[in-house]
């Protein structure tokens, strides 16, 4: 009969066996700085961490054994740590900010609790000489909750110039400024910045009343440009009420010219200087798309002007006198509908106030809404 072999005693077996002295074994505060690795484990451990680190590996080779940080205690009793201020966590954007914000949200204290604070207290009985604070959702809309600073301030002008002959005049002008600061070297240095203008017809005058001569597409200034330039570069002041040029005024200056002065080759700087003053006298402001494409004063003046809007056909024949001899024929600019008959002829008054005294709406459906079939049929009612 064959014998089994005797199999050699496990390692393991010895880590498994139970402790022969239960008295003896220590308490748990003891066991967390005893490390229970073995021997063996520690040196795979130690193999393991040189091949993953190089060097010296971070950290204690058995992470159990650490022990945790004490937490940082103070000395001070509670009632001293009750009434240490808290830190102001609010950012130091709307701590400094000169907008007036909201009032934080309070409790107020109840009507036993001012008793024993004040002894005069006496409740109010009436709302009178209370300071009124409107809801949040308004609160920007009340005055002095805005400051000068948050006040919007455009740079184009606030009255649109749409006539062809109106903006060829001010364009004029633009080119007028620009050529003199070219001429007196300050050009690069007031290309960016804000150009002064007051409105004032004495300062048109003045710069449309420099020539300019055109050769070979440059263009030179013929006259005093100095004067130009001190206005244009003058303190910004409060804008005036600007005398805005009539059409026919329009008209005779544009004939007194040499048109020669459209063909002005233009380079970068001129061009974005001269679409800037434009918007800031006209209000008309030219898109960079198509801005590129300008190469001379002709093109941005195309660009600028744009075709009044085709008229109505009521307003057509209102302008031909068409039916005017007809007296059984009216034109009218929109839609004539139902009311409009009735208060034609004078019975509108009396609809109205029978519709009221049975309570129905005058127009629309008042409160009853559209489809009560639809809402019926699928049983919203």
């Amino acid at each position: 009969m064959a014998r089994i072999t005797r199999m050699r005693r496990l390692q393991s077996l010895q880590l498994s066996l139970p402790s022969q002295c239960a008295a003896g074994r220590p308490s748990f505060a003891a066991a967390r700085a005893i490390s229970t690795t073995s021997p063996s484990q520690g040196k795979n451990t130690e193999w393991i961490r040189g091949k993953l680190w190089k060097g010296e590996a971070p950290g204690p080779a058995d992470p159990y054994t650490q022990r945790l940080e004490p937490e940082t205690t103070s000395n001070l009793p509670e009632e001293a740590l009750e009434s240490r201020p808290r830190q102001d966590k609010t950012p130091a954007a709307v701590r400094d900010t000169r907008l007036a914000l909201p009032y934080r949200r309070s409790e107020a204290p109840t009507e036993k609790e001012l008793q024993a604070s004040d002894p005069t207290y006496v409740p109010a009985t009436e709302a009178e000489g209370l300071e009124e604070i409107g809801p949040l959702s308004t609160w920007w809309e009340q005055p002095g909750h805005w400051g000068e600073e948050s006040a919007f301030k455009g740079f184009g002008s606030s009255d649109k110039v749409v006539e062809r002959e109106v903006l060829e005049v001010y364009l004029r002008r633009a080119v007028v400024e620009a050529l003199a600061l070219q001429q007196t070297g300050v050009f690069s240095e007031w290309a960016t910045k804000k150009w002064s203008e007051t409105g004032s017809r004495n300062e048109l005058e003045q710069a449309l009343a420099l020539q300019i001569e055109v050769q070979d597409g440059k263009a030179t200034l013929k006259g005093d440009a100095s004067s130009v330039v001190k206005t244009l570069t003058s303190e910004l002041s409060e804008a005036e009420s600007a005398e805005k040029i009539s059409v026919e005024e329009a008209k005779e200056m544009i004939k007194s010219w040499d048109p020669s002065w459209k063909n002005i080759a233009l380079d970068n700087s001129l061009r974005f200087a001269l679409r800037k003053r434009l918007y800031q006298l006209t209000g008309t402001l030219l898109p960079d798309a198509k801005l590129a494409a300008a190469s001379t004063t002709k093109h941005i003046l195309t660009l600028a002007s744009r075709d009044p809007k085709p008229l109505k056909l009521a307003q057509m024949l209102e302008k031909r006198n068409a039916f005017n001899e007809l007296t059984n024929v009216t034109v009218h600019d929109r839609r004539i509908g139902a009311i409009d008959k009735e208060v034609s002829v004078g019975r509108w008054k009396v609809i109205e106030e029978e519709l009221k005294k049975r309570d129905l709406p005058v127009t629309g459906y008042g409160n009853a809404g559209r489809n009560k079939e639809r809402d019926w049929l699928t049983g919203k009612i």
